[in-house]
């Protein structure tokens, strides 16, 4: 089984809100057609979720406010638009693509997942149904309500089924260095690497949260590859094992470089 975590940077212009990239989820419904695999979706929220979230601060839960509640809706709201623009697409190309609403099989305790339902994706992959689920504004026992990234869905899930391997399929080919994707990383060097990007331009960390992720995943023997959606069947290579982009494994350690955004 794969799961596949595509971007919201891909998907959408977080400069511009509520933009959609169309032509990239069509590419991303031709390669989906050309996997022969059980697979599981999670898509960003992009330019669809951050606006709201932010606006209405839906990250520091619940303050018993009419406003921050409904926030939370209107979050929820424009997510879901988002999502059902993917899998109109997904259908289209005689996919059948199903939203699995993550906040309702979720729950988070701190904005970590802490419960899980998994009987609704279960019997989807029993049926050959493709589980699209997206980051999302689940149910949180200690404030109320979170925010719960795609990163974090793709990751538990991966660990829950034991897939063979996680894609991430971003705006950029993989974790560069000097411009260009390395293309082999062990688990043991994340740690590393998560350093040498959050003292490096990308000032926000959002790679370097991405590889705190990751790094649960090691000693499962779940390989994980980040690939750019935007590159023509990079993520296709990726499901069939090909090198595109960056592979990490558990089996791989090579000489640190220092890193360069």
């Amino acid at each position: 089984m794969l799961l596949i975590k595509a971007g919201g940077s891909a998907l959408t212009d977080k400069s511009i809100p509520y933009s959609f990239r169309e032509p990239v989820v069509h590419a991303l419904a031709g390669q989906l057609r050309r996997i022969c695999e059980p697979l599981i979706l999670a898509h960003g929220v992009g330019s669809f979720g951050h606006p709201p979230a932010k606006q209405y601060r839906i990250g520091l839960g619940d303050d018993a406010t009419p406003d921050r509640r409904l926030g939370l809706a209107i979050t929820q709201y424009w997510v879901d638009e988002l999502a059902q623009r993917v899998i109109k697409i997904l259908i289209d190309a005689r996919l059948p693509a199903l939203l699995t609403a993550a906040d309702m099989l979720f729950v988070t305790e701190d904005r970590r997942i802490v419960d899980f339902h998994a009987e609704p994706i279960q019997r989807c992959l029993t049926m050959n149904l493709i589980p699209v689920l997206h980051g999302d504004g689940p149910l949180d026992r200690r404030q109320g309500f979170s925010v719960l990234s795609a990163d974090q869905i793709v990751i538990y899930l991966a660990r829950f089924f034991t897939a063979r391997k996680v894609i991430f399929a971003m705006d950029v080919p993989g974790i560069l260095r000097n411009g260009r994707p390395i293309p082999r990383l062990s688990f043991r060097e994340l740690p590393t690497v998560q350093k040498e990007i959050l003292s490096s331009q990308d000032a926000s960390g959002g790679l370097a949260k991405k590889l705190e992720e990751i790094g649960a995943l090691a000693g499962t023997g779940i390989d994980v590859q980040l690939v750019s959606l935007l590159e023509p069947d990079a993520l296709l290579a990726a499901a069939h094992n090909q090198e595109r982009g960056t592979l990490i494994s558990d089996q791989h350690l090579c000489k640190e470089e220092p890193y360069e955004g």
